[in-house]
């Protein structure tokens, strides 16, 4: 379950898949989008770490694979998780493993966010931070996203300053303070055949 921009991402990006659907972290808690109702029609497995309304397996890709089948997804949707794993270069490595070759990963990550433990916040992840713990996958379409619907900001490779172009600064008693928006690192992967 995701947030409006994460929808629209895939919408843009994303809007057919050729095969099975893994949703990791796909537990409704009643504020989130569906990228489940989007994909209609598609065999789609939800997974996270407690049952649930939208959850199909409890499965903790920091202990393994549980019952899904390697090299089997067509895309893979992780949104708003990887900040909540402790471990999450085990994470990384199980689920690039269930991704066919060819297939897509589409993974969304605080950069710039408030501390939210569900059920704890350990990291904040760089675009190059998610190539680093995935690299079987050449990735593609990277953008910020910010808390305000369909505001997206692509990060280039040769201007990698975007979020500093979006810093504002206010007048405080002791000077100027800079502040940054809310800010997803949002990208999509293909993995290596």
């Amino acid at each position: 379950m995701g947030d409006f921009n994460q929808l629209v991402y895939l919408k843009q990006f994303m809007p057919k898949v050729a095969g099975p659907i893994l949703e990791v972290g796909s537990k409704d808690y009643g504020s989130t989008s569906s990228y489940r109702d989007f994909y209609a029609g598609t065999e789609y497995v939800g997974i996270d770490m407690e049952a649930g309304k939208n959850v199909d397996l409890v499965v903790d890709l920091t202990r393994g694979v549980g019952e899904l089948k390697k090299d089997y997804f067509a895309l893979g949707i992780c949104c708003s998780v990887l900040e909540h794993v402790r471990k999450p270069w085990i994470f990384a490595e199980h689920l690039a493993s269930v991704i066919r070759p060819g297939g897509a990963l589409y993974m969304s990550v605080p950069w710039v966010w408030r501390y939210h433990p569900y059920p704890d916040d350990y990291f904040r992840f760089s675009w190059c931070g998610v190539m680093e713990l995935f690299p079987a996958f050449e990735w593609t379409k990277i953008f910020y996203s910010t808390n305000l619907a369909n505001e997206f900001v692509e990060i280039e490779f040769q201007k990698p300053d975007a979020d500093e172009r979006m810093a504002s600064y206010v007048d405080t008693p002791k000077g100027k303070r800079k502040f940054l928006p809310y800010l997803m690192v949002n990208m999509l992967g293909t993995r290596k055949t």
